[in-house]
């Protein structure tokens, strides 16, 4: 009769190894897993909605440049073809606006941008929205331009033209890197955020792991001792 109590004893002190065990184990896995996926957030979709903001910057400086080259046109041929153009840089602007907005929401755990994303974003799209209008102004004049009557009021325009575009769009531009800027920083802030949750999750997990451990050595001591007592 003792000897089946001590084999039964065993077999249950067996048993609680085995589902200590296995929850620890469940545990820690899922707590790397959800560690593994915040670092695969920071270093993928937070590096690619960087990138996009990058691009938005090369895209901007692109439109600049074509609407630079409106104005040095010698002849309204030249002038046509490349005023042209701005329709299709201005949409590349656009997509990369929404590659970035599309990054954003895959990294967030919620698919929701951060309302500090979200705020920032709204900035960029007004001060953006405000350089293109006054960009169209700037192309407007050059299209009045070609069509003036005298040299004396195309030269005019001409020199109207450039000022704008030096003044006011120039203004406007340095105003929507500015909060390119701004964004991006935010989005680095955030990050940052992410990463230091997965190291706090970490660190949890491995003092859990420390804790397990020790009261599993404690058992092991403890219950032979019992057991010849």
């Amino acid at each position: 009769m003792h000897a089946l109590e001590v084999t039964l004893r065993i077999g249950w002190t067996s048993c609680l190894f085995s589902i200590v065990i296995i929850g620890c184990g469940w545990i820690g896995s899922q707590t790397l897993s959800h560690v593994d996926q915040d670092l695969r957030t920071i270093y993928a979709e937070y590096t690619m909605a960087a990138a996009d903001l990058g691009h938005v910057n090369g895209e901007l400086i692109r439109y600049r440049t074509t609407v630079l080259r409106a104005i040095e046109a010698e002849t309204k041929a030249d002038f046509v073809r490349i005023a042209a153009s701005l329709p299709n840089v201005h949409s590349r602007i656009d997509k990369a606006i929404q590659r970035f907005v599309d990054a954003t929401n895959d990294a967030s755990p919620g698919k929701n941008m951060d309302a500090r994303e979200l705020e920032e974003l709204k900035n960029v799209q007004q001060r953006l929205t405000a350089y293109i209008d006054s960009s169209h102004y700037t192309i407007e004049l050059l299209k009045n331009r070609w069509e003036a009557k005298s040299a004396n009021e195309a030269s005019r325009l001409r020199k109207a033209a450039e000022e704008h575009a030096a003044k006011d769009a120039g203004r406007k531009l340095i105003g929507v890197t500015l909060e390119l800027d701004r964004l991006l920083e935010v989005v680095a802030e955030i990050a940052g955020e992410v990463r230091k949750e997965a190291d706090v999750s970490l660190r949890i997990a491995t003092m859990e792991f420390m804790v397990t451990s020790v009261l599993l050595a404690a058992l092991v001591l403890i219950l032979p001792v019992r057991r010849s007592g």
